[in-house]
């Protein structure tokens, strides 16, 4: 994931149903406490986009989407959680099923509650701006650029930058890129 910039992910567990975003850790593991990332409220958008589409997402308790930290502390650095800090990817863990080994056989079923909400999740990757910072004259992507973008508290440090917006983030924002020279 550090050598191709993936943008968007979700990885899928069974024994639940819900979707949930980062991050998954708490600074002192105290159990079940929010931690959210300075783009909550796009993994909140992005974790309602799959599970209001998805057939057995009954928005019971709490829509079927949770902050991982605030739904279980998760040791260590969980994938959201690094695909976020270390590789400018989105990623949501996707609880598809409450069986967590499904037969064989229930998984035609499985695949037609989750195939909408897989292909509508996947078309996600076309929303915001997007962009690689180049060399002038090579128009080699320089790694180690910053984009910075005004009022957010996540930098990119790869020169790949993608910034997705959803339906309700009308507010335009500066971005800055910062180029260190030796």
């Amino acid at each position: 994931m550090q050598d191709i910039p993936f943008v968007l992910s979700a990885n899928l567990h069974g024994g639940e149903v819900v979707v949930t975003y980062p991050f998954d850790c708490t600074r002192d593991w105290a159990p079940q406490e929010d931690t959210p990332t300075a783009d909550n409220a796009f993994f909140r958008w992005l974790a309602t986009v799959y599970a209001s589409t998805n057939l057995m997402m009954d928005f019971q308790s709490h829509n079927n989407i949770i902050n991982g930290g605030a739904w279980h502390t998760v040791p260590g650095v969980s994938m959201n959680d690094f695909s976020y800090l270390h590789t400018n990817c989105f990623e949501v863990t996707v609880e598809l099923s409450c069986d967590k080994f499904p037969h064989a056989s229930e998984l035609p079923f499985e695949w037609e509650n989750n195939k909408e909400s897989l292909l509508v999740y996947m078309e996600q990757v076309h929303r915001g701006i997007k962009g690689v910072v180049r060399d002038k004259l090579t128009r080699k992507g320089i790694p180690d650029a910053i984009i910075k973008v005004e009022d957010h508290d996540h930098d990119i440090r790869s020169g790949r930058g993608w910034r997705r917006r959803y339906h309700d983030d009308r507010n335009r924002q500066w971005v800055h890129i910062q180029v260190n020279v030796f």
